[in-house]
């Protein structure tokens, strides 16, 4: 299809495959359970046509996943999508539509989970300023899980962000994001007992700072706050306590990050840092030997990683290896736990 779309269009067919791998001491982010290696691989494939001040992309992507230890906990996605970018006459800002169609499959123990996406995307981005940027970005997805009609829901996000670059080599950039999901299969209601459709939305802030410290050394930081608008849907009876698939919708709180880069003079960057987060559940209730328990999880994460950039065949590659050490406090035990993670990823583009 992608050949196909290149003849008509008349332009070329790019692709990038990476090929990684990696280790988690707690693959589910619970205490007491197994620890798993890793490999993943990803190839994207694109057919770009080039005009004046339009571009117009068909692009397929394929990922997949295969987890080791008996924990099922691999997949295979693949998703074919469609963009346009138009830039500005002044070429001072650009604008862009994407739809993407998506299906993503898992291991025996998770396949009531496959679920299908439909995603849209628009974008427009513009410099009033050669030193200020400005950006809003919107995106509406529509997924369904058949085995799990209660879990699909549609969301529609809206960002907002905005960037200022200083001739001392620091950027502040300020973004907002709101975000809203509804749960639409009349399945929903039956299982949270809700007397309408249940919903879920939130707003986010976050504050990005970096700074050049010279041409081989910087430091980036952010930190973001997340505040509930509508509590997450839940269900609560005898010895029960239910509530969608958990994601950044269930808490709220604070993220931060402080990271220091170097490039050495072997030409690999090195960034090592510092994450912490703060996540309260709200109302949400969790199943304890005691009954129903409220939860709240304080996470810190110590990292470090090499990327390194190098031409292969003539083409570009890049190699991306990180470790770290997470360390979670939680008011449930389940949740308390302490573990090592790393990851490594080749990309080849051609």
């Amino acid at each position: 299809m992608l050949v196909w779309a290149s003849c008509v269009l008349g332009g070329d067919v790019l692709g990038t495959l990476t090929i990684g791998g990696g280790y988690l001491d707690n693959p589910l982010g619970i205490a007491r359970e197994q620890s798993a290696g890793y490999t993943s691989q990803i190839l994207r494939l694109s057919a770009l046509q080039h005009r004046e001040t339009d571009s117009f992309k068909l692009g397929y992507e394929f990922a997949a996943s295969q987890f080791g230890n008996g924990t099922e906990l691999g997949s295979l996605r693949h998703g074919l999508g469609w963009e346009w970018l138009r830039l500005a006459a002044d070429k001072r800002g650009q604008l862009g539509l994407g739809l993407q169609y998506a299906l993503r499959d898992y291991q025996d123990a998770y396949e009531y989970y496959d679920h299908h996406d439909l995603n849209f995307y628009a974008a427009w981005k513009t410099y009033p300023r050669p030193d200020v940027m400005i950006r809003a970005t919107g995106t509406f997805r529509n997924r369904r899980y058949p085995d799990l009609p209660e879990e699909s829901f549609l969301e529609p996000r809206v960002r907002l962000e905005g960037k200022r670059f200083f001739a001392n080599r620091t950027t502040i950039g300020l973004a907002l994001d709101l975000g809203w999901k509804k749960f639409y299969d009349s399945a929903a209601s039956r299982v949270w007992e809700t007397p309408n459709l249940p919903s879920t939305s939130q707003l986010a802030a976050r504050l990005n700072i970096s700074r050049g410290l010279g041409e081989r050394v910087g430091l980036r930081t952010w930190a973001e706050g997340r505040f509930s608008l509508e509590g997450f849907p839940h269900y609560v009876g005898d010895d029960v306590y239910d509530s969608p698939l958990l994601d950044f919708y269930a808490h709220e709180g604070v993220d931060a990050l402080a990271a220091f880069k170097w490039l050495s003079p072997m030409l690999f960057w090195l960034e090592t840092g510092f994450a912490y987060g703060d996540h309260d559940y709200g109302d949400l209730l969790f199943a304890t030997d005691a009954g129903g328990a409220a939860r709240q999880d304080t996470v810190r994460d110590y990292f470090l990683g090499i990327t390194r950039s190098f031409k292969a065949a003539g083409s570009l590659a890049s190699l991306k290896v990180q470790g770290g050490w997470r360390d979670q406090g939680s008011t449930l035990e389940t949740y308390n736990y302490t573990g090592a993670f790393f990851s490594s990823a080749l990309e080849y583009s051609f």
